[in-house]
């Protein structure tokens, strides 16, 4: 592909790297695979300033969006640049602690000890009294102290990686995004799932799951400044599971609009990574492991394809004189 669409390029290229390869190079990589390898190499050594700005956005999801650890993992090691993310619901909780300096092995690290009462105080027979008789849904306040724990009290300013984030003022149906701030309550926010989680309110609103208004938030990361925006998704599974309880019928109700909202947003993207996660509920956190892996067999089936497509839209830059 690289080839048609760079013809000039591409011969005096080629004619350099096979000078100074092995005899016994090319029978191991085509000469698309070497072309796409070497001009790779001077994308990703060039300067942040003299290349488009990448940015990526992380889908809301429930527990299926532990699939963008994978995703991170996978573009990390093959060095592709991430200046700025954008996340939603789990998107916006593996976006805000990733922009804040959390390694993606400390992501698989927590994947295997994160249950209810990092979330919610209220997962314990006083919280079920509070919901059947106080008719009070359960506070997702220690997502809060759990972002806290593992990276203080971090304002939006000081993240390694610029960020934001969207919840739904449930009073008006506003999408709110947050880049400036606390992080803990606005993470908190975007994944305080309704009909599951009481409304936060913050700054006189009543704070609900972004995923009601902002399931895929390509368009946030847009406007963060990003020219090349990659999405990674995680599409709704509706015919795994049955939904059995209310919550989880209001929790099918989210993602049916859900699934309308990413394919309207991931046309704006300029590569999308799909992530099915299946037979996965949305807060089945003993399976925050699995769906990581379907994000790194995801992103590495796809990586050559995403260089190439990062490497057209860039080659202006790569092969500036």
């Amino acid at each position: 592909m690289i080839r048609t669409l760079c013809k000039n390029a591409a011969e005096w290229i080629a004619v350099l790297l096979l000078l100074s390869l092995p005899a016994n190079a090319l029978t191991e990589k085509s000469e698309d695979a070497i072309l796409r390898d070497f001009l790779w190499q001077n994308f990703i050594e060039l300067p942040k300033e003299q290349r488009p700005k990448i940015g990526l956005a992380l889908s809301a999801g429930g527990v299926r969006g532990f699939a963008h650890v994978g995703t991170l993992e996978s573009l990390s090691n093959a060095a592709v640049p991430i200046d700025m993310i954008s996340g939603t619901s789990m998107g916006a909780v593996i976006g805000g602690l990733y922009a804040g300096g959390l390694p993606t092995d400390k992501l698989w690290e927590i994947s295997s000890h994160l249950t209810m009462k990092n979330i919610t105080p209220d997962f314990n027979v006083m919280g079920l009294w509070r919901f059947l008789f106080a008719k009070k849904l359960p506070s997702s306040a220690n997502l809060a102290r759990f972002f806290n724990e593992q990276l203080g009290n971090i304002q939006f300013e000081d993240l390694k990686i610029p960020f934001s984030c969207a919840a739904m003022d449930i009073k008006t149906g506003e999408r709110v995004v947050f880049n400036s701030g606390p992080l803990d309550i606005a993470v908190r926010a975007s994944m305080n799932l309704p009909g599951v989680f009481e409304p936060i309110p913050y700054r006189h609103r009543l704070l609900v799951d972004g995923a009601v208004v902002d399931y895929l938030p390509v368009e946030s990361v847009k406007k963060m400044g990003a020219d090349y925006i990659i999405a990674s998704v995680t599409p709704p599974d509706f015919f795994s599971t049955t939904p059995k309880t209310v919550a989880a019928y209001l929790l099918r109700v989210g993602d049916v609009r859900g699934a309308a909202m990413i394919e309207e947003s991931a046309k704006k993207a300029n590569f999308v990574l799909i992530n099915r996660v299946l037979d996965v509920g949305t807060l089945e956190l003993d399976q925050l492991h699995k769906a990581g892996e379907v994000g790194i067999i995801e992103a590495h089936q796809h990586l050559e394809e995403l260089q190439e497509s990062i490497l057209l839209f860039a080659l202006p830059y790569v092969l500036k004189p």
